[in-house]
């Protein structure tokens, strides 16, 4: 067998061998441990300890509101949105990483071609010219004893990973945010049907009262009053349109349209919002993508303590050199042209070991940082979802008495006009029974719209499955 091929055989056994046999440097990976509560304060959900699982596959959540425009504008947003744009392109950067981090396994090999013509004159000789043609290969490998590439590559993986989660929590949030928007075009809309009505109330009323007035039964203070409950409804419908345009052109924004050639027809439907179940299984909180997020993070500065762990230590590495050298082109590529070397080299650090433990001590400050800041979205998370509990159970009581009162401003007004028209209360009395029902009316849209909101706001804070 030749020798090199013998040679080549005992380096990649004893790299084996030492692959095999050296664990990386560094601490392994744990998710950061947290005291969680037993239950929700609504529903009795249990929890437990998170650990990284398999990542569930979004649902389209939003359907569950069985509303086609809104179906239209999530997945519209989820297709263009910019911001989504933008964190797809650090995801795609961050995976890139990943793969070049995973080159630093393979040995590095460099090839190149070169050519020169030297000449020299020596005392008492002739000049001499020469020729030199060398096509050259250079490799070098570094053996990863101390698991420095293996951590890296750990590192890349897990902010790949956390890119990946970062963007499936900003899907979520883009969504949760159309839907929000939406449901509060829709009270605008539902507040401007109302007003629509009441303006033709009170232009009805106007218009009698302007006949009475004319025919000398009531004074012109009623008229007065009248034309004022006019002008202001109609400055309010005026507000609402302004407030409509906002809202529509923020739902542009987020399904990346230019504002300008964009709108959406009325659409006044305030319905009441979906069931989302409470009693929850124990292992929910690990669907949402930024505790996912923060826990892949976690890992990557875990790993990066072993890659600066592992400076502290010898490399070894393996060089080799070879190719074709020959001083005429014509041989270049004959046996005797050929010419290689091999060897090997250790280095070890010794006068920057102060500056390679300030690297470590920062590797292992950044992991508490990020630790941290997993403990905290843990904690964020726990409190949005008891407040869109909360939120849910306190507004629906909230609706049932609003729409109890609705009801009696309805009662109170039909009554007022019919005593009016008896002579029996003055006009005052209609003017603050209609206002009363609009107030009324107004506040019911807009508990309707709420919780709508809040509907949305628990299912994101459930991560957008249950």
């Amino acid at each position: 067998m030749p020798s090199c091929l013998l040679l080549r055989r005992l380096l990649s056994g004893c790299l084996l061998v030492l692959l095999s046999t050296c664990a990386p440097v560094g601490p392994n990976h744990e998710v950061p441990k947290m005291e969680l509560p037993v239950s929700f304060s609504q529903g009795g959900v249990r929890w437990k300890p998170q650990t990284p699982g398999s990542q569930p596959k979004p649902r389209s959540w939003w359907q569950i509101y069985h509303d086609g425009t809104l179906t239209s504008l999530v997945q519209r947003s989820l297709a263009k949105n910019q911001d989504l744009a933008s964190s797809a392109a650090r995801l795609r950067q961050a995976r890139e990483l990943s793969i070049a981090a995973r080159s630093e396994y393979f040995p590095d090999v460099n090839f190149g071609a070169t050519a020169s013509r030297s000449k020299a004159r020596f005392l008492g000789a002739e000049t001499i010219q020469q020729n030199n043609f060398i096509v050259p290969v250079d490799f070098r490998y570094e053996l990863d004893v101390w698991g420095k590439v293996r951590r890296k590559v750990e590192s890349a993986n897990a902010s790949a990973d956390a890119a990946a989660e970062s963007l499936n929590a900003l899907r979520l949030s883009v969504a949760g945010e159309v839907a929000q928007t939406y449901w509060a075009l829709c009270a605008v809309d539902a507040d401007r049907v109302v007003l629509t009505h009441t303006l033709e109330i009170r232009r009805k009323a106007l218009d009698l009262l302007g006949k009475r007035r004319d025919a000398g039964s009531i004074s012109g203070l009623d008229l007065a009053r009248a034309e004022t409950e006019v002008a202001t409804a109609e400055a309010d419908r005026i507000r609402l349109e302004q407030a409509r345009i906002a809202l529509v052109n923020a739902l542009a924004v987020l399904a990346g349209t230019n504002a300008t050639d964009f709108n959406l027809p009325d659409h006044a439907e305030l319905p009441n919002p979906p069931t989302v179940p409470v009693s929850l299984p124990s292992d929910l909180l690990r669907q949402r993508p930024d505790i996912r997020a923060a826990e892949r993070q976690v890992a990557a500065a875990n790993a990066d303590i072993g890659v600066a762990a592992a400076a502290f230590y010898p490399s070894f590495a393996i060089n080799a050199n070879g190719g074709l050298s020959t001083a005429n082109l014509s041989d270049l590529f004959n046996a005797s042209s050929l010419v290689w070397s091999l060897g090997s080299n250790v280095t070890a650090p010794i006068t920057r070991r102060p500056f390679l433990k300030a690297q470590e001590q920062a590797a292992v400050a950044a992991h508490e940082a990020v630790s941290a800041q997993y403990r905290q979205t843990v904690l964020n998370s726990i409190r949005e979802v008891e407040n869109a509990l909360q939120g849910a159970v306190i507004l629906q009581r909230r609706q049932v008495a609003q729409e109890q009162a609705l009801a009696a401003a309805r009662k109170t007004f039909d009554l007022s006009v019919k005593r009016y028209q008896s002579g029996l209360v003055s006009f005052l009395d209609v003017v603050d029974a209609e206002r009363t029902r609009l107030d009324a009316e107004r506040a019911t849209n807009a508990i309707r719209a709420e919780r709508l909101a809040v509907s949305v706001s628990l299912i994101k804070a459930l991560g957008g499955e249950w």
